[in-house]
């Protein structure tokens, strides 16, 4: 399958497999938990109250996941203990229903901050408010929509905004700390995936590639080790070697240059995110290596440098490294499938050894958020002028540069403003790319938008001529359709027949 290009997305796929397996498995279990849990002893009630909160923001996320991911699915809200060869998809309109009131329930009835034994990062109130909005736009961009689902999306992310401090929630100063190491429990973190070496959560295996580990150190790296002096010749030493600070070139991952480039990140000079997202340049870590162009000094000289504009082709002779550029003009290097700038958002030096897996928690939600659901909800609601201030927001926290002075920051944050003549979707997504780019959150965000099929065949023209309107649901494993062999038959989604 290559879900890159949409090409060969097979019906007898068991690539989702896992997704609905385990789903499933999770939901079971936070079913069994809902109905057993108000019979449990508990220290105290009010902690009883706050466990069974947590299943149910958590049954919410799994079947938000699930409605989103693949439609109509199986709604299941008792604990099962019997197996059962019968399943029948549920109409979207109920497992939304579901989703609501579990949130609902859950944004009043969990823990204000973290507190023991619930800490780290869980689901907070302010986490389930989050979602609760983002589902409303969800719903309201569906089929089943209701008439009022925007601006109950809008009023759920405003009140959250307007009550960060009591929420414990607001953003950091500098885009960069969002993603620095040891701010996975901050205050800008609405919810982790908890990651580290306690075999509770994950299992950490030295070198492993696959399996319940945190691979996100690797998957958008490229393979930095192979350029050779000579590049683009043969011959020459490796310009550099692997280690832990540069990471594992597991390459799984790339930009989409065009977009990235030319569309998304354009306003480099005001906008921070370009350079706190991407690596771009890499320091000479390997004794004893000369190019054509002269010896580089370890620690030193950059080795490999891929800015994201064109180069002259003076400026490659007197670089002493190996240049790539979007398109390689002038005579040089263009980004391939295997050499682009490295997505570092996920950097963890921490690891102990170059090929290890990464320990730290995965931030899935962050407060950022909030304020782009807003504006997605107040645009939907005919209220672009409420969008652009809280797309403002997050602009203004974009142009915060540590290096620069009061005054340039300023400067940079008030050339990044936006009016309500300015707000589209197009443009939404857009600051939604510069947001959030690589943070695994890209899919649902276009199938969510129903814009998956627009912008693939406007900015990937590696996609844009396979892609087509079903592939906005992913197919339903086959495994999961020949499971079901009592009642109807387990229908395949449209499309994939």
């Amino acid at each position: 399958m290559n879900t890159l290009t949409y090409n060969n997305l097979a019906v007898t796929s068991n690539d989702y497999l896992p997704i609905f397996q385990i789903s499933y498995q999770d939901i079971n279990a936070m079913n069994g938990i809902l109905q057993f849990g108000p019979a449990a002893n508990f220290a105290t009630e009010a902690e009883k109250t706050r466990a069974i909160a947590q299943a149910k923001f958590m049954r919410a996320f799994l079947y938000y996941n699930m409605v989103i991911t693949f439609g109509n699915v199986p709604l299941s809200t008792s604990f099962i203990t019997e197996p059962s060869t019968a399943a029948v998809p549920a109409p979207k309109a109920d497992i939304y229903n579901l989703i609501i009131k579990d949130l609902t329930e859950a944004s009043t009835e969990l823990q204000v901050l973290p507190t023991a034994p619930f800490t780290g990062k869980p689901a907070t109130q302010a986490t389930a408010l989050y979602l609760l909005a983002k589902v409303y736009a969800t719903r309201g961009w569906s089929d089943v929509a209701q008439p009022n689902d925007f601006q109950t999306a809008a009023s759920i992310a405003q009140n959250l905004i307007d009550n960060k401090a009591a929420y414990g929630v607001d953003l950091w100063e500098d885009y960069a700390d969002a993603h620095k190491l040891g701010n996975e429990y901050g205050k800008e973190t609405l919810f982790v995936v908890d990651y580290n070496r306690d075999p509770r959560f994950g299992e950490f295996v030295p070198t492993a590639a696959g399996g319940r580990i945190n691979g996100t150190a690797y998957f958008q790296r490229p393979n930095y080790p192979t350029v050779n002096a000579n590049f683009p010749g043969t011959g020459g030493a490796a310009v550099m070697t692997r280690d832990v600070a540069n990471g594992r070139p597991f390459i799984r991952m790339r930009p989409n240059t065009n977009y990235v480039v030319n569309v998304a990140f354009t306003n480099r000079a005001n906008d921070t995110r370009f350079d706190k997202t991407f690596q771009t340049t890499w320091i000479a870590n390997t004794a004893n290596v000369t190019t054509p162009r002269g010896a580089l000094t370890v620690g030193v000289d950059t080795a490999i440098w891929m800015p994201p504009f064109e180069v002259t082709a003076a400026r490659r002779q007197a670089f002493k490294g190996v240049i790539f550029t979007p398109t390689g003009a002038n005579g040089g290097n263009a980004y391939t499938n295997v050499f682009f700038p490295s997505m570092k958002k996920y950097d963890d030096p921490s690891r102990p050894a170059v090929n290890d897996p990464s320990t730290r928690p995965f931030i899935m939600f962050r407060f950022s958020d909030v304020y782009l659901i807003a504006a997605e909800a107040y645009h939907k609601s005919n209220r672009n002028d409420r969008a652009a201030d809280m797309i403002n927001v997050v602009r203004r926290r974009a142009a915060f540069n540590p290096t620069r002075t009061p005054a340039q920051n300023a400067a940079a944050a008030t050339a990044l403003q936006v009016t309500a003549a300015d707000i589209t979707l197009d443009f939404i997504l857009n600051e939604r790319t510069r947001e959030f780019y690589g943070e695994h959150i890209r899919w649902w965000d276009l199938v969510r938008t129903r814009s998956l099929v627009t912008r693939v065949k406007a900015f990937n023209t590696e996609a844009g001529a396979n892609i087509q309107d079903f592939h906005m649901l992913r197919p339903i494993p086959q495994r999961q359709i020949d499971l079901v062999t009592s009642g109807p038959a387990y229908p395949q989604n449209p499309g994939y027949n």
